[in-house]
């Protein structure tokens, strides 16, 4: 009877712990993922566009059915894409590419993960399904409507992950850049940072040079390899250099650029509360086990 007693009691703080640490737990799915980089236009032509996302944490790469949305600066939705399967790798910094067919024509070294088409992409209000990035100013939004990896358990706007720039109204802090004009453009509007929590598009997002050469990023690199664009294959595509050699610059890893927060093997946090719950439930069952049997004696 001792015993079970304190069977109960080390089950009961061991639930009480998990519910209160606070610390990164399992949440595999596609909730751990953060909009990475976005180029509207390449060399003047305003059809070179690309999206990279990228996984805060492991195991997200279940994004089958999940949406990106595209929006013009007064948030009026363009097109949005939907993801006709997941991915495979999903390792702490891994891409997932998505891209225009222009793009995936000037790209070498590889493709884009995704094309838009007509088979996955819905264009609305006139918008292009084939070009859906808008600019100067936009928001891209992806899976909207679910909960992130924040310490929150609550879904609030912008959430998995959002970025406004230009004159869109941001729903984390305010927009970043504008997109720059296609002509002569080499930029695209990228992450500083593989942050958890989103905090604002202003300061966590420029304007930085696409990648000129083409390489491969060890697994060891993911997270702190911040060129882009780069696929699931772990490959950071090239787009062509500009007449004069005026162009993107090839972004080897720098070391000294690390997240915030280092996410752990299995991501996120909402698995902390369902294992607490289980434990507190176990606990419960167990006192009322104790409570019956004292009852029968």
């Amino acid at each position: 009877m001792r015993a079970l007693t304190s069977l109960i009691a080390a089950i009961a703080i061991a639930a009480s712990l998990v519910l209160t640490s606070g610390g990164p737990v399992a949440y595999a799915s596609f909730h751990c993922i953060r909009i990475h980089a976005v180029l509207g236009s390449y060399n003047g032509n305003a059809n070179i566009q690309f999206v990279e996302l990228r996984m805060d944490a492991a195991a997200q790469q279940f994004v089958f059915g999940h949406t990106i949305q595209f929006r013009d600066a007064a948030g009026t939705l363009k097109a949005t894409f939907t993801f006709p399967s997941s991915v495979a790798n999903a390792t702490l910094g891994d891409s997932i590419l998505i891209a225009t067919s222009e793009f995936n024509a000037a790209a070498t070294g590889g493709a884009a993960d995704f094309q838009f088409s007509g088979a996955n992409t819905v264009g609305a209000n006139g918008g292009d399904p084939l070009h859906p990035v808008q600019a100067p100013g936009g928001k891209v939004a992806f899976a909207q409507g679910f909960d992130n990896c924040d310490a929150g358990i609550t879904v609030t706007a912008g959430e998995v992950d959002s970025l406004a720039y230009g004159a869109a109204a941001a729903d984390f802090g305010t927009a970043g850049p504008a997109l720059p004009a296609a002509a002569g453009n080499v930029k695209a509007l990228r992450l500083g940072n593989l942050n958890v929590t989103p905090a604002d598009n202003s300061t966590e997002y420029s304007l930085q040079p696409v990648s000129l050469s083409t390489f491969s990023v060890a697994p060891a690199n993911l997270v702190v390899t911040l060129a882009t664009p780069r696929n699931n294959g772990r490959v950071v595509l090239a787009l062509p250099s500009l007449p004069g050699g005026v162009g993107g610059v090839a972004s080897q890893p720098d070391q000294s650029l690390l997240p915030a927060r280092t996410a752990t093997a299995s991501g996120g946090h909402r698995t902390a509360y369902a294992l607490g719950a289980a434990a507190a439930a176990l606990a419960a069952l167990g006192i009322a086990a104790l409570r019956r049997r004292r009852s029968l004696n």
